[in-house]
């Protein structure tokens, strides 16, 4: 057997591990080491045909993957940003948060924060309000 035929069920042996993945991460990477197994088989086989059809996959493959690695930076930035605002919006409970306020003493702090932008906004029409 020779090292071309070892490589060449390297590389089959990966494409059977890509119909094993159950998720698109592993799944994209593995078909890559696939693709440059394939690539390499086809040229020292001279395999014309599986060469080329490698050779195409390969940037398919790359260009997918950064796509899922770039969509799941983005949905986890967007996940943490949502969690971030609703803390800050009183959504969601932190466990080192005050406990809540009363009524009237949240009526007091929202009237007072309201005053103050509406000075930093216009100070004569505060001043006219008073």
């Amino acid at each position: 057997m020779l090292w071309t035929d070892l490589l060449g069920y390297a590389a089959s042996a990966s494409v059977l591990a890509t119909f094993c993945m159950s998720s698109m991460v592993p799944l994209r990477a593995v078909a890559i080491c696939s693709n440059v197994l394939f690539v390499a088989f086809g040229a020292l086989a001279h395999v014309y045909p599986v060469f080329v059809l490698h050779v195409i996959l390969l940037p398919v493959n790359i260009v997918r993957l950064m796509q899922l690695v770039v969509s799941d930076w983005q949905f986890a930035v967007v996940g943490v940003t949502s969690i971030m605002l609703a803390r800050l919006l009183g959504v969601i409970r932190c466990p080192e948060a005050k406990p809540d306020l009363s009524s009237g003493q949240l009526e007091t702090r929202i009237a007072a924060r309201e005053r103050r932008e509406l000075s930093e906004l216009s100070p004569r029409r505060v001043a006219r309000g008073r």
